[in-house]
């Protein structure tokens, strides 16, 4: 078989728009699974989506036209990925606050996955997204969405960028909502712990509230975290469903 220039840039541009995805989506872009495999992945992944796809009737005639063109496969790609890796935001963020209320701040660590420092709630708050958003296939959403944007947006053409960003703007603040949603429990009940120390300072001003309140609010708070584990599951997959839907929501505003 003789492979001409012509699909030897398809297969680029097919495999920029693909490592613009995993680079940030949720699960690909952990930092514990080897490059060489995602590399491995999307090479494969690019090799059939190759056989699949016709090819486009018109491809960039320079060098700079086709360098152009891989810049904006990445980029889409990678708005593709950015709004499914929204969902870990949300949950990172709630684990923030929550670590932030019960005093467990203080006790970051190194988050392998991610490379930045975590705190212990949210650390825990990260694997069990990762698990859920495995267990309801979101990975394989993720790849759903990348093959039908091919048939929607063929390679090496022009982008509404600015739509697609105007519109992601708008439901940005759907993270910090659901983040609120997922926090409020151990919000709350911090919230009464530190309003029962504040009358009881008003009672026994000997009684040193604040060492006290570091020693209460943790084992509080673990406490509250058990008791809504369960129920995290009911809400954080309506959160996937709800952010793979703005996602075709996005690409579709972008036509």
């Amino acid at each position: 078989m003789i492979i001409t220039l012509s699909q030897v840039m398809f297969f680029l541009l097919i495999f920029s728009r693909l490592a613009g995805a995993i680079f940030v989506a949720p699960f690909f872009a952990n930092k514990t699974i080897f490059a060489y495999i995602k590399v491995v992945f999307l090479f494969w992944l690019s090799l059939l989506l190759l056989f699949k796809m016709p090819l486009p009737m018109v491809m960039p005639q320079s060098e700079f036209a086709f360098f152009l063109a891989l810049i904006i496969e990445f980029f889409f790609g990678y708005l593709i990925g950015f709004i499914a890796s929204l969902i870990v935001t949300s949950v990172e963020f709630a684990g923030t606050l929550m670590d932030t209320q019960a005093g467990l701040s203080v006790a970051a660590v190194l988050d392998p996955g991610s490379g930045q420092n975590a705190a212990l709630l949210e650390r825990l708050l990260q694997q069990i997204v990762i698990i859920i958003f495995l267990l309801v296939d979101g990975h394989h959403m993720i790849l759903s969405v990348l093959e039908g944007s091919f048939e929607t947006f063929p390679v090496g053409q022009f982008y509404d960028f600015s739509q697609g960003a105007f519109y992601l703007l708008q439901f940005v603040r759907e993270v910090f909502v659901m983040a609120l949603r997922l926090a409020a429990p151990i919000l709350l009940v911090v919230f009464l712990v530190d309003f029962g120390f504040g009358l009881l300072n008003r009672v026994a001003e000997q009684i040193n509230v604040f060492q006290l309140g570091f020693q209460l609010k943790p084992t509080v708070s673990l406490f509250i975290f058990m008791l809504i584990i369960p129920g995290l599951v009911f809400m954080i997959v309506p959160m996937v469903e709800t952010f793979m839907e703005y996602i075709f929501k996005t690409i579709a505003v972008m036509r």
